[in-house]
């Protein structure tokens, strides 16, 4: 048998393998690093003009409160028309404007919350996981506006490079966290697949790998779940193929040698 047909066989048979692999789902457990991050991506639409304008809610309280006055029968036998239209004009205006309904809305959780879901274009959802004990773990993801790490807010920190991260701190062995992140447009502009990073402060870099991009070749596989079959087929029968090429011309010569020893054998 020559070595070209045995490399070749190997080949298909290694090749047709890994491929079997990959379509089962296992092949991400080999050479598997100990520190790992499965995420899967997904855009955050949100409907068009959706949001609260600061400045919409000032003029509405500051309009609201004017009639108020002009209805409310205590403050008009309380206060005189020049203390009146004093209050209108100076006082409204000045506790109702843009910069102090923009706090007191950052200030209130749910109105805050309301004005982040305005900016969201995105999210990474997935797990975080280690085989071995690790220390001051973050995970990078570039736009971060808001993180969840197993159901509880964390706080959004800002690396040495700019990029956004969460810390999720020292983890055991075995141990995983669940992680949701929100971000975003400056996560949709760029390549998530290589900024989003995750390691320890042992200098140990883990892996992530991310689910959910569309565009990428062979996308069409997670539609099409004919091909899956098709593509399947084709790769079992590559591997036996490759496994025949290898066991054929080895029983091929047993037999060579086995007739050859019988005929020696009557010659004698």
């Amino acid at each position: 048998m020559r070595l070209w047909n045995v490399l070749l066989s190997c080949c298909l048979v290694v090749a047709a393998g890994l491929g079997l692999l990959v379509l089962s789902g296992s092949a991400k457990r080999i050479a598997a690093p100990p520190l790992e991050a499965h995420l899967v991506l997904q855009e955050f639409p949100i409907p068009e003009g959706f949001g609260i304008e600061p400045a919409r809610v000032a003029g509405y309280m500051a309009d609201k409160l004017v009639r108020r006055m002009d209805g409310d029968i205590a403050m008009r036998m309380t206060l005189d028309q020049e203390s009146m239209k004093k209050v209108k004009e100076i006082v409204l205006p000045r506790l109702m404007n843009v910069v102090v309904v923009q706090e007191m809305m950052r200030d209130n959780p749910e109105l805050s919350a309301i004005l982040e879901l305005g900016a969201f274009r995105g999210t990474v959802t997935g797990q975080v996981s280690t085989t071995e004990a690790a220390r001051d773990v973050a995970l990078t993801v570039p736009g971060a506006l808001l993180a969840e790490v197993d159901g509880e807010k964390v706080a959004i920190t800002t690396t040495s490079t700019g990029l956004t991260a969460l810390v999720l701190g020292d983890m055991e062995p075995g141990q995983v966290h669940q992680v949701k992140v929100w971000f975003g447009e400056a996560g949709m502009t760029s390549d998530l697949e290589r900024t989003i990073r995750i390691g320890s402060d042992a200098s140990t870099r883990g892996r992530v790998l991310i689910w959910g991009r569309d565009g990428w070749f062979g996308a069409d596989v997670e539609a099409l779940r004919w091909s899956r079959w098709l593509i399947g087929a084709l790769l079992g029968g590559t591997l036996l193929f490759g496994l025949a090429s290898l066991v054929l011309p080895l029983l091929t010569a047993r037999q060579d040698r086995s007739r050859r020893s019988g005929v020696n054998a009557t010659a004698r």
